[in-house]
């Protein structure tokens, strides 16, 4: 059903006053920190209005600036200059999307959600890291302690027969960030909706970009590039967060080999991209791109990135994650 013409006139001019009153609180910002209560009421009456329009997209850009509100008054999230440019780009986007809610369709919905994505990872740039404790140091052994030059053996060896190879310790480090993740879904499953779970999405957020920076530091793409497609969607749907549910139990199973779990890990992408069927099995190896390797995989992300230029969707959440891989890729194709 769409939403009344009236309903529409109001929502626009009560918005606009809402986004005329968060602009004053950014100009008053320029000098200093932002009147954090005052941003996230505005902010709260903005995504409130938005939800009564129905408009796909639009709810979702003012819940992320709710959800940004919300984390500089709690001072979880950084705020600096670079920060206050975000944000006033995300007033200005929703000040142009509000002014078209008439003719909203897919055009509109594709740029509501491209601009959500974008303030939601200059967000994430900008989490306030907590201060690290203080540690007590013991006395400083001189390096010449380590490795003396008199002939006689050196206190520290390499061990020829390391109790963890590289792979078990990149399975033990996946189970870890995991874990973080199904410990944030089984609290957002427990809270339900409201308020209170617009933070505990933040926080399944945060833990999934904690896998996926995890898994890229190891060079393991696809389950890199799932995590972050996942810390990106809405995560409003019963759908998605069981999916994202599933994807932290797999990663869980410290049980089933690198070459299950290789398989496993693409099927749950393509179901994640609404693919019907999954391509070849891929060695877990394949997964960690270096030199040519790298030259050949950035070769198909460009193919594919060519596709969505010649479809138009360069703004869509996958087209955005091609861009990702291929900033890494670059870096690793001159790695050996």
């Amino acid at each position: 059903m769409p939403t009344p013409r009236s309903l529409i006139a109001f929502f626009q001019a009560e918005a606009s006053e809402t986004l005329d009153h968060l602009d004053r609180l950014l100009t008053d910002a320029e000098a200093g920190a932002i009147d954090a209560a005052a941003f996230l009421s505005g902010a709260q009456a903005l995504r409130g209005s938005a939800a009564l329009t129905r408009l796909e997209g639009l709810t979702e850009l003012a819940a992320t600036m709710e959800r940004l509100a919300l984390g500089i008054r709690d001072q979880a999230v950084r705020w600096d200059p670079r920060l206050l440019h975000a944000v006033r780009g995300g007033i200005v986007d929703l000040r142009s999307l509000i002014q078209r809610a008439e003719a909203w369709g897919e055009t509109e919905q594709r740029q509501s959600r491209a601009a959500a994505v974008a303030l939601a990872t200059t967000a994430s740039a900008h989490l306030a890291a907590a201060p690290l404790p203080e540690v007590s140091t013991g006395a400083i052994v001189p390096v010449a302690r380590l490795a003396p030059d008199d002939g006689r053996p050196g206190i520290l060896e390499r061990n020829p027969s390391p109790p963890i190879t590289l792979a078990q310790r990149f399975r033990v480090d996946l189970a870890d960030a995991a874990a973080a993740v199904d410990r944030e879904m089984v609290s957002l499953e427990e809270i339900g909706s409201g308020a209170s779970s617009l933070v505990v999405t933040d926080a399944l957020r945060r833990a999934l970009m904690s896998l996926a920076d995890m898994a890229d530091s190891y060079a393991a793409a696809s389950v890199a590039s799932l995590a972050t497609r996942m810390a990106r969607a809405p995560l409003t749907s019963a759908e998605e967060r069981t999916a994202v549910h599933a994807f932290a139990k797999l990663l869980l199973d410290r049980e089933q080999s690198d070459a299950d779990l290789a398989v496993e890990v693409r099927q749950a992408s393509l179901a994640w991209s609404g693919h019907g069927t999954a391509q070849a099995i891929v060695s877990i190896d394949t997964l960690l791109y270096r030199g040519q390797a790298a030259l050949q995989r950035a070769r198909e992300v460009r193919n594919a990135l060519r596709e969505h230029w010649q479809r138009g969707t360069l703004g869509a959440p996958d087209a955005h994650e091609l861009f990702d891989e291929l900033s890494d890729l670059l870096d690793l194709a001159v790695t050996t």
